[in-house]
């Protein structure tokens, strides 16, 4: 159904604009004119500390922050489900939507505001927002995951590391959380009782990252957080061996697809299944632009909340809006540095087309998953249809209405796509291995 562009008219916008709690608190400080055009309609958010005092047409004078939203763009995003690269501000920027203003007083700082400005006119146009389905917590019966400290050694260097764990089964899965976040981010897979009664879970966080410290024999604090790939995959070996674990399985989302790829191309015979979410070939996103974010987010001008609300606005349309908060939430407590550190491996750092990167599949599955609603994953030329095509035996699966963050944003919905993908893929494992010792 082609967009209604009376839904946007200036009665229906302004009580939405002026009485939306949220944009008022990602305005916080802000004073001044927002101009807002959609198609050939063009109104201005007059703001005076944070609070929208009217919403009126469009003046002659300068607005500090102008968005830009094309009609076709706003139209795929109000359908039932959304049509990816859609579904937020920062993603419809692949689509021709954008915001100018000054970078480091305006355009960054509230990032979060043209966000939700985004989300209001998608609102205003028909789209909803998803509620739980009941106010009852997730999994409160069965939330018992025990964490505990382990001392870690990588490259000469311990690393007193927190991790948690929950679950009975045999199979162990080691869980790697995105760039820049921690084990929270799978603290619905920790309570799952469906999950814990197949396996145990462990979730960790990397050093620096949650309630791993930074080490105590360095003198961290004189410069930036840049880890060399090898230094991710020596970590995981180090951790896994640290607690003894025989061939654990590997589930890693984002950063984390990432480097369950290079485990298993460089480190593959220390663990059993791969199952690496969101993950790509090389992110072929090596751009100016791409990589002019990743430096924006050491900058001290810049708060984390511009990457903060990039990375929400990756979380699926489609889940329960809480959960896609805690998302932002996460991301927005993490320390300045540590995002842009791993993501610069997630950019450039991981690359299977370069060295010599060596699938063993028919001893240890490689399963690449990707949620329908990623915005890099799914891409054929860099994403995982890419990986599969230069890689024989590496299983590509899209998930439909998952996100680049499913594993939080959408729990049940992940749990359901993903359980007969770890049961397959441990049991292939298993039967492998027999043959190989037999």
């Amino acid at each position: 159904m082609p967009l209604n562009l009376d839904q946007l008219s200036l009665d229906r916008l302004a009580p939405l604009f002026q009485n939306d709690k949220e944009l008022k608190y990602k305005l916080k400080g802000f004073t001044g004119r927002i101009r807002i055009t959609v198609a050939d309609i063009t109104l201005d958010l007059a703001v005076d500390d944070s609070t929208v005092a009217s919403v009126e047409p469009a003046s002659d004078g300068d607005a500090r922050i102008a968005i830009v939203v094309p009609a076709d763009v706003l139209e795929d995003a109000v359908k039932p489900r959304p049509v990816p690269g859609t579904e937020s501000f920062f993603l419809a920027a692949g689509r021709g939507a954008y915001a100018t203003g000054d970078l480091f007083t305006d355009t960054a700082p509230y990032a979060g505001a043209q966000a939700r400005i985004y989300q209001l006119l998608r609102f205003a146009a028909g789209a909803a927002e998803v509620a739980l389905s009941d106010d009852k917590p997730l999994f409160a019966e069965t939330d018992n995951a025990v964490g505990r400290y382990i001392y870690v050694t990588v490259h000469d260097v311990t690393y007193r590391v927190y991790y948690e764990e929950s679950g009975a089964g045999e199979e162990v899965i080691l869980l790697q959380h995105t760039a820049g976040c921690d084990g929270r981010q799978w603290r619905h897979q920790l309570a799952d009782p469906e999950l814990q009664s197949r396996y145990r879970l462990i979730a960790y966080d990397l050093p620096f990252h949650g309630r791993s410290l930074p080490p105590t024999t360095q003198r961290w604090w004189e410069q930036p957080y840049l880890p060399e790939p090898e230094w991710y995959w020596d970590f995981v070996v180090a951790f896994a061996d640290a607690l003894n674990l025989d061939a654990p399985h590997f589930m890693g989302c984002s950063v984390g697809g990432q480097l369950a790829l290079d485990l298993a191309a460089y480190r593959g015979d220390r663990f059993g299944a791969f199952f690496a979410l969101n993950g790509t070939l090389d992110c072929g996103r090596n751009d100016e632009y791409t990589l002019g974010f990743n430096d924006l987010c050491r900058d001290n001008r810049v708060s984390t909340e511009l990457y903060a609300t990039g990375n929400f606005s990756a979380t699926s349309p489609l889940g329960p809006e809480p959960y896609r908060r805690e998302i932002y939430f996460i991301y927005r407590s993490n320390f300045p540095g540590v995002y842009a550190g791993d993501n610069d491996y997630f950019l450039t750092g991981h690359d299977l087309t370069k060295g010599q990167p060596a699938f063993d599949t028919d001893r240890h599955p490689v399963y690449l998953i990707a949620g329908e609603y990623d915005p890099v994953s799914n891409d054929p030329e860099h994403g995982g249809p890419a990986v599969a095509e230069r890689f024989p035996g590496v299983e590509y699966i899209m998930l439909e209405g998952l996100s680049h963050f499913a594993p939080t944003d959408d729990p049940i919905g992940f749990r359901d796509a993903i359980l007969p993908q770890l049961e397959r893929g441990i049991r292939e494992y298993r039967s492998k291995s027999a043959v190989a010792v037999g």
